[in-house]
Parts: C-alpha cells; sequence; structure tokens
C-alpha cells in the first residue's frame, strides 16, 4: 500500500468508468480524465479523507485503492472503502492486508475510535473478510441503494479501535 500518486489517475479513471467496478463502489462513471485529475487536486488538501493505492507487492502492479472518508474528528470516526479492481488478484490476501494496514492507520495515525462501511450482501467474500478481521454487524439499511434497476439493501458495519487487535 502506497499513498495514491498522480500517476495513478488514469488507471483510477479508468477503473471508475468500468461497470463493474462502478457497481462495486456505487459511483457514477467519470467522464474525463480532467474531471478525474480534478477530484485528485482536490483530494491532496482533504483532511477528511485519505485513499492509499493497493499494490501486489511482487510486481509493484497498482490494482485497486483503499481510503478513509467522512473522517470526524471530534467524534473519532471514519468510513472505510475498498476495492481490488484486477479479479484475478481478488481473494489472494491483497484486501485482508490493505484493510488491515489502513485500520492501523485509522485507529493509531489519526486516533479514530471506529471505523465503518456500507456494503452488500451479494459481496459474499468481503462481508467473510470484513467479520473476519473482527467488523461487527450493526445492522441494514433497507432498499438504500438504487443499480440496475432495483432497490438493494446496504449492510453497515462497524469496528472499535478496542475491538481491534490489530492482525
Amino acid at each position: 500500500m502506497r499513498i495514491l500518486e498522480k500517476a495513478d489517475i488514469s488507471t483510477t479513471q479508468k477503473w471508475i468508468n468500468d461497470p463493474s467496478i462502478s457497481d462495486i463502489m456505487g459511483y457514477l462513471p467519470v467522464l474525463s480524465l480532467e474531471n478525474q485529475f480534478n477530484w485528485y487536486d482536490t483530494l491532496k488538501n482533504d483532511n477528511t479523507r485519505y485513499i492509499f493505492a493497493i499494490c501486489d507487492g511482487s510486481s509493484n502492479e497498482h490494482i485497486g485503492n483503499v481510503g478513509l472518508g467522512k473522517i470526524n474528528y471530534i467524534s473519532r470516526h471514519c468510513m472505510f472503502n475498498i476495492f481490488i479492481a484486477n479479479s484475478s488478484k481478488r481473494s489472494k490476501g491483497f484486501g485482508s492486508e490493505a484493510t488491515n494496514l489502513i485500520l492501523q492507520f485509522a485507529f493509531n495515525r489519526l486516533n479514530m475510535n471506529k471505523v465503518y462501511l456500507q456494503t452488500s450482501e451479494r459481496f459474499k467474500e468481503a462481508n467473510k473478510m470484513y467479520q473476519r478481521i473482527g467488523f461487527k454487524k450493526d445492522g441494514v439499511l433497507r432498499e438504500h441503494y438504487f443499480s440496475n434497476g432495483y432497490y438493494e439493501d446496504k449492510i453497515v458495519y462497524s469496528l472499535l479501535k478496542r475491538e481491534y487487535n490489530g492482525h
């Protein structure tokens, strides 16, 4: 895992415009590379979110992103997000490693008390990973997300600093 760099932006723009990735992340497509560069420029000066590149250690290939957003420094909580863009790299441990690294960053560096996320039941492997790491299911936001012509429930998970054992 490393800081997302400007050189990564053309790759992330392609990923977000890929319907299979934008569906996982809940993003609308980014139509222009210029828009994605503008997003990156605002990210650099925004202390309420951090985005990191997930890289395959053996090849240094950028395979996905992991981040914290909606950082609330008073209540000390933030929202976690992750995706592995290359489907052949999924279920290989990259997501678990990146999740543990970002949790260490959230709890130890940013002094967060809680990290939370929203996901869908259809992402079975991701849900298993979250639970294995220690996230607890807080509840379900019923028909919270509209995609491909239907409403989908979102599962909310959270992990408290005192529950995290630093895998």
